[in-house]
C-alpha cells in the first residue's frame, strides 16, 4: 500500500509541475499580450524627387538639328546653348524681309521728300552708312525723285510756254481792240456829221447808210476781238491752274502712298519681329540650371517636331522630396504632419541609418498605376531639419533612387494584432448573406 502510495505521488509531481509551468506561460503570454505595446505602421515603396519636378526642354517650330553642345549626365547652367538647328530657311527668309524693308524705307524718305516739296531726299543715317545693297537702293530712289521732278518740271515749261504764246494772243487782241475802237469812233463822229449835213440836206443819204454800215461791221470785229480776248484770259487761267496742280497733285499722291506705306512697313515688321523670334528660338538653351536627363537627339541633321520633349534637366539645388504610392486600403490611416522613417534600399544598410520624416501632402484623389491598373493614393514625405546631414558624405540622394517608407500609425497591444483577424472574422460569419 504504501508502495502505491508512493507511484501515485512520484506521477503526479510532474503532471502538477507541467500544468504549474503551462499556466504561468499562459499567464505570461496573456499578460504580455496585454501589456506589450507594438508600433503601428503603413509601409510604401517610394522614390526621391526633385521639388517641383524636372524641366521639360522643348521647341515650338521643329526644326533640323545642326549641332548638339551636350550629353547625357551633363550639368548645364542656365542659359548654356544645349542644340542648335539649322538656320538656312529661316535666315534667307529673314533676310528677304531686310531688304524689302529696306527698300521701303528708301522709299519713305523720296515720298517725304516729295511730299515736303524738298530739293533732295534725306535718308536716314543707318541707311546712309549701311553699304552693299542699300547704297544701290537709295541711289534708285534718288535717280526717280530726280526723274519726277525732271518731268514736272517739262510739264511746267511746256504749259508755261503755251501761256507765254496765248499772252501774245491776247497783246495783239487787245492791239487789234484799241484800233478798231478807234476806227468805230472815229466813224461814229463821221456819222453825226453827215447825218447832221442829211438832215439839212446838205448829204446824200447813201453816205449816212455807207458809215452806219460801217460803224455796225466795226461793232461787230470789235466784239469778236473782245470774246477772243475773254477766252485767251480763261486758258491762262486754266493754264495757271494745271501749272499749281502738277505739284500739288504730286504732293497729294505722296500723301496717299506714304499712308499706304507705312501700314505695309507696319505688317512687315511684325512679320520681322516674329520671324526673328523663330531665328532666335534656333538656339535651344538651358530654361534652368541643372543635369541633361533622358537626351533624345543624339545626331546631327535629325528632325524634330514641334513641341516634342527634347531633354530633361534635373535641378540639382533645388530640395529632395520622397514619393510614396500608398494602397487604397491604408490611406485613411495617412495625415499631414504624421510621423515616418525612411529607409533606402539602394545604400549599404551596414552603415547607412534610418531617417525620421514627416508627411507633407496626400493626394486628394486616387492615381491608376498604368502597367497593373491598380489604383493608389500618392503621398510626399519630407525629411526632418538635419536628418539629410546624417548620411555619409559620400552619399548622395539623387532623383529616381527608391526608398521604403514606414509610416507610423496608431500603436496596438499584441495581443490585439492576434485576436483581430479572429474577431473580424466572426464578426462577417455571423452576418446574413
Amino acid at each position: 500500500m504504501t508502495r502505491c502510495i508512493m507511484d501515485r505521488w512520484s506521477a503526479r509531481g510532474p503532471v502538477i509541475t507541467g500544468g504549474l509551468t503551462l499556466l504561468l506561460l499562459l499567464c505570461g503570454l496573456g499578460g504580455w499580450g496585454v501589456l506589450a505595446h507594438i508600433s503601428g505602421a503603413v509601409i510604401s515603396p517610394g522614390q526621391v524627387e526633385v521639388d517641383r519636378s524636372r524641366q521639360v526642354v522643348q521647341h515650338p517650330d521643329g526644326g533640323i538639328v545642326e549641332r548638339i553642345l551636350v550629353r547625357e549626365g551633363e550639368a548645364v547652367q542656365a542659359g548654356d546653348l544645349l542644340i542648335a538647328l539649322d538656320r538656312d530657311g529661316l535666315a534667307g527668309a529673314l533676310a528677304a524681309l531686310d531688304a524689302q524693308i529696306l527698300g521701303m524705307r528708301a522709299q519713305q524718305a523720296r515720298l517725304v521728300a516729295e511730299r515736303d516739296g524738298g530739293s533732295a531726299v534725306r535718308f536716314a543715317h543707318d541707311l546712309l552708312s549701311a553699304g552693299g545693297a542699300a547704297q544701290d537702293v537709295m541711289e534708285g530712289q534718288r535717280r526717280l525723285f530726280t526723274a519726277r521732278i525732271d518731268t514736272i518740271s517739262a510739264r511746267t515749261a511746256q504749259l508755261d510756254r503755251q501761256r507765254q504764246q496765248i499772252a501774245a494772243q491776247v497783246v495783239g487782241l487787245d492791239a487789234q481792240r484799241a484800233a478798231l475802237t478807234t476806227q468805230r469812233d472815229l466813224i461814229a463822229s463821221a456819222l453825226a456829221d453827215q447825218q447832221s449835213l442829211l438832215d439839212r440836206g446838205l448829204a446824200p443819204a447813201n453816205l449816212v447808210m455807207g458809215l452806219q454800215r460801217e460803224q455796225a461791221e466795226l461793232s461787230g470785229r470789235l466784239g469778236q476781238v473782245i470774246a477772243e480776248t475773254a477766252r485767251a484770259a480763261e486758258r491762262m487761267t486754266e493754264i495757271d491752274i494745271q501749272i499749281s496742280g502738277l505739284t500739288m497733285t504730286r504732293r497729294e499722291e505722296a500723301i496717299t502712298h506714304l499712308r499706304d506705306l507705312r501700314a505695309d512697313m507696319l505688317d512687315l515688321a511684325e512679320r520681322r519681329r516674329l520671324l526673328q523670334q523663330r531665328v532666335d528660338r534656333l538656339a535651344i538653351r538651358a530654361p534652368v540650371s541643372g543635369v541633361v536627363h533622358g537626351l533624345r537627339v543624339h545626331a546631327p541633321r535629325s528632325v524634330i517636331q514641334p513641341a516634342d520633349p527634347l531633354m530633361y534637366l534635373v535641378p540639382q539645388d533645388r530640395p529632395r522630396v520622397i514619393t510614396i504610392r500608398v494602397q487604397v486600403g491604408d490611406v485613411e490611416q495617412l495625415f499631414l504632419g504624421q510621423q515616418a522613417v525612411v529607409r533606402f534600399p539602394a545604400f549599404d544598410q551596414r552603415r547607412t541609418p534610418e531617417l525620421s520624416a514627416r508627411v507633407t501632402q496626400i493626394s486628394a484623389d486616387a492615381f491608376e498605376d498604368a502597367q497593373s491598373g491598380m489604383p493608389f493614393f500618392r503621398a510626399e514625405v519630407a525629411l526632418n531639419p538635419g536628418e539629410i546631414d546624417r548620411l555619409p558624405p559620400d552619399l548622395m540622394l539623387l532623383p529616381g533612387m527608391p526608398v521604403e517608407v514606414f509610416v507610423k500609425t496608431a500603436g496596438r497591444s499584441a495581443l490585439s494584432y492576434l485576436i483581430k483577424p479572429l474577431t473580424d472574422y466572426f464578426a462577417r460569419a455571423f452576418r446574413e448573406s
